[in-house]
């Protein structure tokens, strides 16, 4: 639960500097010492990470070409052309 809270400061730092955070943030509301697992939190980030996987270039699949399967509009080695 607390990682979707803070989803945004979880997934932009560290789990250390998260962790630090979540912590100075849930004493200010509660008004008394919070302790929090290390752990617990870094599994629980990687659970969530997991399970929201829609970030940009997780998944990027790469291709391999050789130089036959290549487009043809391409110059020939040591040409190029200015534009």
């Amino acid at each position: 639960m607390l990682v979707k809270l803070y989803s945004e400061v979880v997934l932009s730092m560290g789990i250390a500097l998260a962790l630090e955070i979540i912590k100075e943030d849930l004493e200010k509301e509660a008004g008394e010492k919070v302790d929090l697992n290390y752990h617990s939190l870094a599994h629980a980030i990687a659970k969530f990470k997991k399970n929201n996987s829609t970030t940009v270039g997780q998944n990027r699949k790469w291709e391999f070409k050789d130089s036959h399967e290549l487009k043809d509009g391409q110059s020939t080695a040591g040409r190029f052309k200015l534009e």
